[in-house]
C-alpha cells in the first residue's frame, strides 16, 4: 500500500471520528417575545440606548462568528474549532471585518471551549520577523498574547481551558503554558509581518504560518500529541442560534438595522458559550434593566411583535446611541497632537458607551493595548473633518519616527473602516517599506500625499496614499511594540495638512 495514501486515509478517518464525536448539539428553541406594552416610547428609546452601549461589542463577535463558522456560502467560512489562513495581505475586497491591517498575514478562527480545551502550538522563528498569536473573548478582552514581542521566538505550546473546565491536564504542560479563558467562546488571530514583500519574504512568512496550529485537545491527543495538518482538518459548521437576516448584515457598519441589533443582543444573552462576567455588577444590573425590552434569558427578541410606535422608538434610541458612543469613544482616547490614541492608561472596562464606540469604529481592538496602540486621525491640522474631496500631506521626520520595538503602519480607511479600492493596490505605508527605500525621502523628511487622484509629479506619486472618491475617510496609525510616548500620547505625531 502506498505510504502517502495510507497516511492521508488515516488522517481522514481521524478527522471524521472527531467530527462525529464533537458535533455541536442543536440549541433548544426560544419562545418569541416583544417589548413590554407598559413601556412608554421614551422608556423604549432609553433602554435601546442602554442595550446598544452594553452589547455592540458582543453582537459584533456573534455576527462575525456566524460569518466564519456557519455561513457556508460566504468566502470567509472556515467552520468552528478550525484555523484558516489568509496567505495574501488584506485588500479592499475583504469586507467582513473593519480596520484590518495591510502589513501582516492573518490566520485565525473561532473556537468553543464548552466541551474541551484547545492546544496552541508554534514553531521556532529564525528570521526575526514580527509574529503574534492573540485571543479575545466576546467583550474584545484579549486574554492571551504570545509571540516575538511577548514570549520570544522559541517553539511554544499552550493549553487554553474554559472558565468552568475541570479535568486531567496532559502530561508535560507547565503552569505558564495553561491559560484559563474568561469565556467558553473565543476568537484567535495569528499575525505574521510582511517586510520587503518579495517572493522570499512571503515564502518565509508562509512557512511560519504553516507551523502554527490551534485545535481541540482530543484531536491533538489522537494524533500522538502533534497537530493535525490544516489541510487534513475538515470544516465543521457551528450550530448557534440565528435569524433570517444574519446573512445580510455581515457588514454591520452599513447594513445592520436597529431591530437586527436587538435580535443579535437577544442571541448573545441566550448563548451559553458566551460566558457572562459574573464579577460585573454593572453588567448584571444592565441585563436586569433590559428584560422589559425583550432581552432576557429564555426568550428571543421578535421584531414582528413590535407596534409601529415601538419600532420608531427603537430606531430613535439606536441612532442616538450610535452618535453618543462615537463621541464617547473619541473622548476616552489620549490626545496625541490631534490624533486620538487608544491606550490602556485611559481604558475603563465598565465604560460601556466608549466600548460600543470602539466596536463601531474598529471591532476587536487589542484591549489591553500591549501588542500595539492605535491612533486615529479624523480631522486635519485645523480641526476640520477629513474629506476625500480635498488633498492632504503628512510629513515625518526620519530622525523622529514613532519609537516602536517592532514596526509601525499608516493605513487609510473609508468612513466605514474598510480599505479604499485603488489602481495601485496600496492601502498603507509601513516602517518596513520606508526602511527598504520604497518611499521617497528628501532632506531627512518623508512626505506622504493623501488624495483620490494620482499625483502628476512622479515623486509625489511614489508616496501617494489613495483616498475614496468622496466622503469622509480616516487614518488609523498602528504602533506594534509601542514605547512610552506611544502609550501616554506624548509623541508629536504629525498632523494631516490640507493643501487645497
Amino acid at each position: 500500500m502506498n505510504a502517502n495514501w495510507s497516511r492521508r486515509a488515516c488522517a481522514a478517518i481521524l478527522a471524521l471520528a472527531c467530527l462525529q464525536a464533537h458535533a455541536q448539539p442543536t440549541p433548544a428553541p426560544l419562545a418569541p417575545a416583544g417589548i413590554d406594552a407598559r413601556l412608554a416610547p421614551h422608556q423604549i428609546e432609553a433602554l435601546t440606548r442602554q442595550a446598544y452601549f452594553w452589547g455592540l461589542q458582543q453582537a459584533g463577535f456573534y455576527e462575525l462568528r456566524y460569518v466564519f463558522t456557519q455561513a457556508e456560502a460566504m468566502p470567509a467560512y472556515r467552520g468552528i474549532n478550525r484555523l484558516a489562513q489568509n496567505r495574501k495581505l488584506f485588500t479592499a475586497k475583504e469586507r467582513f471585518a473593519t480596520t484590518p491591517n495591510a502589513s501582516t498575514l492573518y490566520a485565525g478562527g473561532f473556537f468553543d471551549l464548552s466541551r474541551q480545551p484547545v492546544v496552541v502550538t508554534s514553531p521556532k522563528v529564525e528570521d526575526g520577523r514580527y509574529w503574534s498569536i492573540q485571543a479575545l473573548d466576546q467583550y474584545a478582552g484579549w486574554f492571551f498574547m504570545v509571540g516575538s514581542q511577548f514570549t520570544g521566538n522559541a517553539p511554544q505550546r499552550y493549553l487554553i481551558v474554559g472558565p468552568n473546565w475541570h479535568g486531567t491536564l496532559p502530561q508535560g504542560f507547565r503552569g505558564t503554558e495553561v491559560v484559563r479563558a474568561p469565556s467558553d467562546a473565543f476568537a484567535i488571530t495569528l499575525r505574521v509581518a510582511i517586510t520587503t514583500r518579495d517572493d522570499a519574504d512571503f515564502e518565509s512568512a508562509h512557512r511560519l504560518m504553516d507551523g502554527v496550529a490551534v485545535e481541540p485537545l482530543e484531536r491533538w491527543k489522537r494524533n500522538g500529541g502533534k497537530p493535525v495538518p490544516l489541510a487534513e482538518v475538515p470544516k465543521q459548521a457551528a450550530n448557534y442560534r440565528t435569524f433570517a437576516r444574519m446573512s445580510q448584515i455581515s457588514d454591520m457598519a452599513n447594513s445592520m438595522t436597529a431591530t437586527d441589533y436587538l435580535q443579535l443582543a437577544s442571541l448573545v444573552i441566550n448563548d451559553e458559550s458566551l460566558t457572562l462576567r459574573s464579577d460585573s455588577v454593572t453588567e448584571r444590573d444592565t441585563l436586569r434593566a433590559l428584560g422589559p425590552l425583550g432581552l432576557r434569558k429564555g426568550v428571543r427578541f421578535d421584531p414582528e411583535r413590535l407596534t409601529r410606535a415601538q419600532r420608531s422608538a427603537v430606531q430613535k434610541g439606536f441612532d442616538a446611541a450610535r452618535a453618543e458612543a462615537r463621541a464617547a469613544f473619541s473622548a476616552a482616547q489620549a490626545d496625541m497632537n490631534g490624533w486620538k490614541l487608544q491606550s490602556s492608561l485611559l481604558n475603563n472596562g465598565n465604560d460601556f458607551k466608549a466600548r460600543a464606540g470602539a466596536a463601531d469604529i474598529a471591532w476587536g481592538s487589542p484591549v489591553p493595548y500591549q501588542s500595539h496602540t492605535i491612533a486615529y486621525a479624523m480631522a486635519d491640522a485645523q480641526g476640520r473633518p477629513l474629506d476625500s474631496a480635498r488633498r492632504y500631506t503628512m510629513t515625518l521626520d526620519m530622525k523622529n519616527l514613532p519609537a516602536v520595538t517592532e514596526f509601525w503602519e499608516l493605513p487609510v480607511y473609508d468612513d466605514s473602516g474598510y480599505f479604499v479600492d485603488n489602481p495601485i493596490d496600496r492601502y498603507s505605508v509601513t516602517s518596513y517599506q520606508v526602511a527598504a527605500g520604497q518611499f521617497a525621502v528628501n532632506d531627512g523628511k518623508l512626505t506622504l500625499y493623501f488624495q483620490h487622484d494620482k499625483p502628476s509629479d512622479p515623486e509625489q506619486a511614489r508616496n501617494w496614499l489613495p483616498l475614496p472618491p468622496q466622503g469622509p475617510f480616516r487614518v488609523a496609525a498602528r504602533f506594534y511594540g509601542p514605547t512610552a510616548p506611544l502609550i501616554d500620547g506624548s509623541y508629536a505625531m504629525p498632523k494631516l495638512v490640507r493643501r487645497d
